[in-house]
């Protein structure tokens, strides 16, 4: 991944012949029409046994607004709750942020192990496709994750959602709002976080490339994650591949030491690149760990 970020940067300055920006590369979305929830047969990272993936009747899409400040719009933005809405204020909620590419569709398999943590449907998961993903309108920006987040967990509280049976799960970019929401959402804290295969800054991926230029050279992004993890306190789990050339264990590695609490718990995957972690340690292994994680 290092060199095919020196050569993306490398395209874009002799394409362009202006300042460069990775800003464009930074989310991949796919905006749909329509979900396939279950019936999708794009790629996904993970193929789980048909035993574990979610099915209809037992999930709801659901929309909500989501306030952009810097333009001064609302947006709309789409997310699926995967469990009984009706027990939503009794229930234990993982709410759930994907990663960088796609939509809610190519993290159906991921979302459906979550489903099955302790039993099949024995907690709610709620995702949400970011705005310029899937359904969800807008386009995508650093400070649009945080906002979207807050929409999310303003769904949550609006269905009677209770913070201390509330777990939040950040995989990839989902871990961007993840660890801001953890920090200074403090009107809904999180009984406990998890991240998989986080980013540290910006700045360290841009270093892992074969340029190591200054950030603020090629992006207006800052993502700065391991300086916002010193502000939580709610119990980490944090979970990454050591083999990861995406996004370096070493990212990992400084926001787990970095974190403000006193409770945390890290999984080193061996042989594992980025979003391999489940089918490395096994997807019932992987269960085990994640529901040993909450209700220890």
């Amino acid at each position: 991944m290092r060199s095919v970020i020196g050569m993306m940067i490398l395209a874009s300055f002799f394409v362009s012949c202006k300042k460069l920006t990775l800003d464009s590369l930074a989310f991949p979305a796919e905006q749909l029409e329509e979900y396939q929830f279950e019936n999708y047969d794009g790629s996904q990272e993970i193929d789980i046994p048909d035993s574990l993936v979610v099915t209809a009747p037992n999930y709801q899409l659901v929309t909500m607004p989501s306030y952009d400040a810097m333009n001064d719009e609302t947006h709309t933005i789409y997310g699926i709750y995967m469990g009984d809405m009706s027990s939503i204020a009794t229930d234990t909620i993982i709410l759930y942020f994907h990663g960088q590419s796609k939509h809610m569709d190519a993290y159906w398999d991921r979302t459906s192990l979550l489903a099955n943590l302790g039993g099949k449907y024995n907690y709610g998961v709620f995702t949400i496709d970011y705005r310029g993903y899937g359904m969800s309108q807008g386009k995508p920006t650093e400070q649009g994750l945080y906002e979207d987040a807050d929409a999310a967990i303003n769904w949550l509280v609006q269905q009677g959602a209770d913070p201390s049976r509330t777990f939040c799960y950040g995989f990839s970019l989902g871990a961007i709002p993840t660890i801001d929401r953890a920090a200074y959402r403090t009107d809904f804290p999180f009984a406990k976080i998890m991240i998989e295969a986080p980013l540290a800054t910006v700045q360290n991926l841009v270093n892992s490339s074969t340029l190591g230029m200054n950030a603020g050279f090629v992006t207006t992004l800052e993502f700065p994650n391991s300086e916002k993890i010193k502000e939580v306190t709610a119990p980490l789990l944090w979970m990454h591949g050591i083999e990861d050339d995406y996004i370096s264990i070493d990212n990992g590695e400084l926001i787990y030491a970095n974190h403000g609490g006193t409770e945390k718990t890290a999984i080193r995957v061996e042989d594992s690149n980025h979003g391999q972690v489940p089918i490395k340690i096994g997807y019932f292994n992987y269960m085990d760990r994640v529901l040993e994680f909450i209700r220890e």
